[in-house]
């Protein structure tokens, strides 16, 4: 019988995290090439985020030998894990581009893409709001646009007809569209998702692997190109995709890729209580700028509200640019005010920010055979990459034949999706689950907040990828997200850590090594 919250599927890649001795199990530790084998790869993928996952997840569906790396301690834990979760229908890009035919695609696969992954994912449409005669004057248009990129289901609303759907909206509202092919989804259990199946195909995986250098193969035919970590340990492949995000130009320097120019836009969001989940029917969406979609109000997969983003240019590599800040916070919320009554009586219980990839050259940039030939790089993904991250895998796929001649044949052992054990506890609670599990675990809980068991802490830690952190737990379970933001439960997820895996108390981190939660002199507290 299939255990609920578990995923154990005969696992034919390598995981591997390249952290200190002691920070996890000795035989997930990286400690040389060797143990990625001495066949060069056929890709190797740098940057798992959601398009890096996405990417690995495709390949593995063919016979190719390919590695996903990633300087950070989780999948999906850079700008991925930082935006508004939601999975656009493209009503609102450019007609004619890229980034307009990638949503369109995308749409279409995304239902039965979250059936086949397990991804939490909620149809329930969205509601475009002018606040203003200016905005008001641009619905027309916007309509338009939207036919134009073939939502035909978009069509204008007047204030009326948005108030007998939203009850709550602001007086101020004028008019607006209705979009009702947006959804909510879980951003973080996508990434997952993905690396988990391509890691089953036979994809491989190393994690907190930064790259210092790649040495390029000038040979016209077959080259074989060197990546080279910042402990020295050097990696061949054939080909090289940079989806590194916000450190793709840096990447691209060490190879030297032609130039573009990318830096943070830090998006900050305000995240409500749950009580706030009434106050809103809809995703609300503010009529965008040339800069901005603006700030939204919007329902989360989870059961919250989040409000926001901000659209702040910052310069590359600025330390604050995932900070949050009092002045943007206040903006968020004055700008969320404006579409719903009632917004900034409701209780926040945190602040996020996420920095995404803006791109002077244009968004969804693709260039082949850039610094050497079988090298890609891809940049300025912006805030529909969630959506637009499996269709782009396609593309990419299709122009990695044309472009750079990867062969592709179909591998007839690979799977396409996760069972219904994998499925997320909070989704499906494991006492409505066909096939319950009896482990007196799922009846001890852990976080309070959101309802979380032992058990399913105890299962995460097993699911295929090993997360060993704090928030790596935190995004496959929930626990640590509810009200008091750890407050009650941090302690004791920590212990479960640490009694499942043996890694020591003083080892266990919030988001890899250099983040440890005890102090080495306190230790002996928790033995």
């Amino acid at each position: 019988m299939e255990r609920f919250g578990t995923w154990q599927p005969k696992i034919r890649g390598k995981l591997f995290y390249n952290w200190p001795k002691g920070s996890c199990e000795e035989s997930l530790r990286f400690k040389s090439s060797e143990q990625l084998g001495t066949e060069p790869y056929d890709v190797v993928i740098v940057g798992a985020g959601v398009i890096g996952c996405g990417l690995a997840y495709k390949l593995s569906l063919y016979q190719l030998r390919v590695l996903l790396v990633d300087r950070l301690h989780d999948v999906g834990e850079g700008t991925s894990k930082a935006n508004s979760a939601l999975v656009h229908s493209g009503y609102d890009a450019e007609p004619g581009t890229l980034e307009s035919e990638l949503l369109y695609k995308a749409e279409i696969e995304w239902p039965d893409l979250a059936s086949r992954l397990k991804i939490p994912i909620d149809p329930i449409g969205g509601i475009m709001m002018a606040v203003t005669r200016e905005q008001e004057n641009q619905l027309s248009a916007a309509e338009k646009n939207a036919h134009a990129n073939r939502a035909t289901n978009v069509h204008i609303l007047t204030a009326k007809e948005i108030r007998e759907r939203e009850p709550n909206a602001s007086k101020n509202i004028l008019g607006g569209l209705s979009v009702p092919s947006e959804s909510i989804g879980d951003p973080f259990i996508t990434s997952i998702a993905y690396a988990e199946v391509a890691l089953a195909n036979g994809v491989d995986i190393l994690l907190g692997t930064n790259i210092s250098n790649v040495e390029i193969d000038s040979k016209p035919r077959a080259p074989i190109h060197h990546i080279v970590s910042s402990d020295n340990h050097r990696i061949a492949t054939r080909r090289i995709v940079n989806a590194a995000g916000l450190g793709g130009r840096h990447f691209a320097d060490k190879y030297g890729g032609s130039r573009f120019d990318i830096n943070p836009r830090r998006g900050q969001f305000a995240l409500l209580d749950k009580s706030a989940r009434s106050l809103i029917q809809h995703i609300l969406l503010p009529v965008p700028t040339a800069h901005t979609k603006g700030v939204l109000v919007s329902p989360t997969i989870f059961g919250n509200v989040i409000v926001g983003p901000t659209a702040e240019d910052l310069p590359l590599d600025d330390p604050t640019s995932t900070h949050t800040t009092i002045e943007g916070i206040r903006k968020v919320m004055e700008g969320g005010s404006k579409l719903v009554n009632g917004l900034n009586n409701q209780p926040i219980i945190a602040t996020y920010s996420g920095a995404r990839c803006a791109c002077k050259q244009g968004s969804y940039l693709i260039r082949y055979n850039d610094g050497g030939k079988g090298i890609v790089t891809l940049t300025g993904i912006r805030s529909t990459g969630l959506t637009a991250s499996v269709s782009l895998a396609d593309h990419l796929i299709n122009n990695l034949n044309k472009e750079v001649g990867l062969e592709l044949s179909l591998d007839k052992e690979a799977i396409d999706s996760r069972p219904k054990s994998a499925w997320p506890g909070w989704w499906q609670r494991p006492f409505e689950c066909e096939t319950p599990n009896a482990r007196e675990d799922h009846g001890c809980m852990s976080c309070y907040c959101e309802s979380i068991s032992i058990g399913e802490i105890a299962d995460s830690i097993n699911s295929p990828l090993r997360p060993r952190t704090m928030d790596a737990i935190k995004r496959r379970t929930r626990a640590l997200m509810g009200r008091c933001q750890g407050f009650d439960c941090q302690v004791q997820i920590a212990e479960i850590i640490s009694d499942r895996t043996g890694i020591e108390i003083n080892k266990i981190t919030k988001n890899g090594p250099g983040s440890e939660l005890v102090a080495n002199s306190q230790a002996e507290a928790f033995a």
